[in-house]
This record gives structure tokens, sequence and C-alpha cells, in this order.
């Protein structure tokens, strides 16, 4: 018997850097990486930019402004539709300028809140009150109201803005 060569062939050493694989860049990690760069600029920009600090009068004023342009605005119309669209006004008004919750409160709730118009002098605050209660018997009282004004409506409403606006 003859012994058969050994197939084996010894392979020089390799440097055992060779061994590791190489890390190739692929196009994904350019978009993770460019989107992280930009959520961290938008955050800084975020962070860094001027608050606006709140001005009470200028809330005022401007809830003045655009009270008075929709007064100025209202067309004369039915005295029931009045009522609603004067009580509206008044009520976006005390809402912007007072912070008064008037626009989201029904008529009883606003008469029966203790704190209603806090900031407001007792004969303006009691005139409110009776200017609303009176709108509130139109809104909701029986079709037939008679022939009303709708101008003194109008009218009255623009002098009760021109009285909590000056208090």
């Amino acid at each position: 018997m003859e012994e058969e060569p050994n197939s084996f062939e010894l392979v020089e050493n390799r440097e055992a850097i060779e061994l590791v694989p190489t890390w190739e860049p692929q196009l994904w990690w350019l978009f993770v990486g460019a989107g992280v760069l930009v959520l961290v600029v938008l955050s800084v920009v975020y962070l860094r930019r001027e608050k606006v600090a709140f001005n009470p009068q200028n809330a005022e004023r401007e809830a003045f402004r655009k009270a008075s342009e929709a007064f100025r605005k209202m067309e004369p119309s039915g005295i029931r539709e009045s009522a609603v669209r004067v009580s509206l006004i008044l009520r976006e008004y005390l809402a912007q300028s007072l912070g008064e919750p008037a626009l989201f409160q029904t008529h009883e709730e606003f008469v029966s809140q203790h704190d209603a118009l806090a900031n407001l002098p007792d004969g303006i605050r009691e005139a409110t009150g009776r200017f609303f209660g009176e709108l509130a018997a139109i809104k909701y009282g029986p079709e037939d109201m008679g022939d009303g004004n709708s101008v003194d409506f109008k009218n009255r409403g623009v002098e009760l803005l021109e009285r909590i606006h000056a208090a």
C-alpha cells in the first residue's frame, strides 16, 4: 500500500487586520445624518426665537377695534337677529379683552357668576348685566315680539362697549 500524498497546503500567514470586514458607507447613512442635522438646526432655531411678550393693553385695544368694526358693519335687521348679534359682539369683546368666559356661557351662567366683570366698576357691571338680560329676553322670548327698534340695541351696545373699554 502506497501512501497518498497529503493535499493540504499551508497558506501563508495573513495579518489579523485583513480578516476584519471593511465598512463601506451607504447612501441611507447620508440621509440619516442629514435628517439628524436638520432636526438639531430646527430645535436650536425654535428654542432661540424671540418670545413675544403678551401685552394686555394691546389685547384690549385689538378687541375694542374688532368689536367697533363689527358694530359698524352691522346692518339693520329684525330685533331678534340684532339682539343675537349685539350679544355676540359684546361677549367676544369681553372674552378677548378681559378674559371673561362670557362667550362660552349661557346668560344665566354669566349673570350668576359672582366674579363676572370683577375688574369693572359696579355701575358698569350692573348696566352690563341688565343689558345682557334685555338681550336674552328678546333672543329667547316668544316669536311675536312686536315692532322693536334694532338700531336702538346697536347704539346701546356701542355705548356699553365704549363704557367698558374706558373703565
